[in-house]
């Protein structure tokens, strides 16, 4: 919702800082040698496992390469909606009354 107001009345990033960002993400995928489609196929996995255990909203999420310090690093940011009962809570709910 925040991220609505800002577009709206925030301010623009200049063609050049969108262009920079753009490459510095080309260049971190280049170095670590994992194309986009293995990405994307890696991001699902996740999603996946994660929804067994929460819900997440799929919209929001975003996951990225990040390059520093000589290390790759996958970073995800999932937002979380709701926390699902493991199986078996119910049962042992009922079992405690």
């Amino acid at each position: 919702m925040i991220e609505i107001f800002a577009r709206l009345f925030g301010r623009r990033q200049a063609s050049k800082a969108i262009a920079k960002e753009r490459l510095r993400l080309v260049l971190i995928h280049d170095r670590a040698g994992i194309p986009p489609e293995l990405l994307n196929v890696i991001k699902n996995e996740i999603i996946t496992v994660i929804s067994k255990h929460v819900k997440v909203e799929r919209e929001g999420i975003e996951m990225n390469l990040s390059h520093s310090e000589g290390q790759t690093r996958l970073v995800a940011d999932i937002p979380i909606v709701s926390f699902r009962p493991s199986p078996g809570a119910e049962r042992r709910r009922k079992m405690v009354r």
